[in-house]
């Protein structure tokens, strides 16, 4: 199986504190892959150094082989790395289907002035735009509720739309930040359907997550950080039944997994 992001010694370190420390990891195209580990463990950190949000000290990060060194979270995001964040970062105010629009327009190839006289290229575009929304919400199960505004969802349903905006960008890889943190059981499951549906569209999938349940229920393959290394790494099985992910993360977790 193809990788098509790989990590070698990745590091980040803020002052005296190194987050994370000499990390080799590869994501393999095609899987639903999950990050676990305990608070402080470099999670977040390593979604933050792949996304391009932060630059890492040393190491490098490699996106179908090409070093990603130099570009920012913008063009990451252009060449299809997509992330969500644990805050679902929406436009209460505004509706469902606006607040994935906003996101897409970020890669609009019409300017200002098409906008501003109406221009056929900026309608056809806004057109094009507006589609594409609708039809990511349809995948995720909101299409009926596009039209009201975010702040009148669940918090469970706020996810969806936040990972429908990430999926309106056509990404090729996923990054799902605490997708079922917040969420009640049926959400949880409804997300953990979703993140396979997406799998099956040909999109790698990337989880963090504290959901045990969730986590042995949705990835293939998972990696357990500690302290900013890499801790264990296989099956949801394997690393369940592995000794040291128990005593550093599971803990008393351990009969109820």
């Amino acid at each position: 199986m193809a990788d098509i992001l790989q990590m070698k010694g990745l590091t980040k370190a803020f002052g005296g504190v190194i987050a994370v420390n000499e990390l080799d990891l590869e994501i393999h195209e095609g899987e639903i892959i999950a990050i676990i580990g305990p608070n402080g463990a470099g999670k977040t950190t390593l979604f933050n150094l792949i996304a391009g949000v932060f630059s890492p000290t040393r190491g490098q990060i490699f996106f179908h082989g090409q070093d990603l060194a130099g570009t920012n979270d913008y063009q990451r995001a252009r060449m299809g790395i997509a992330r969500t964040f644990q805050d679902v970062r929406l436009f209460g105010n505004m509706s469902v289907l606006d607040n994935v629009m906003v996101g897409l327009h970020s890669r609009s190839k019409y300017g200002m002035l098409s906008a501003a006289f109406r221009l056929p290229q900026g309608h056809r575009e806004e057109a094009s735009i507006r589609l594409t929304a609708i039809n990511t919400l349809n995948l995720v199960g909101l299409g009926q509720r596009a039209d009201i505004n975010a702040s009148e969802l669940t918090f469970g349903q706020q996810k969806l739309v936040s990972i429908a905006r990430a999926l309106a960008t056509k990404p090729r890889v996923i990054m799902l930040d605490e997708p079922a943190a917040g969420s009640n059981v049926l959400e949880t499951q409804e997300i953990s359907d979703l993140a396979k549906r997406i799998l099956e569209m040909g999109i790698t999938v990337i989880l963090v997550e504290h959901d045990m349940r969730f986590v042995m229920g949705t990835a293939e393959r998972v990696v357990v950080l500690d302290s900013g290394e890499k801790l264990a790494e296989g099956t949801p099985s394997q690393v369940q039944n592995d000794r040291r992910v128990i005593t550093a993360y599971l803990g008393e977790q351990e009969d109820q997994i």
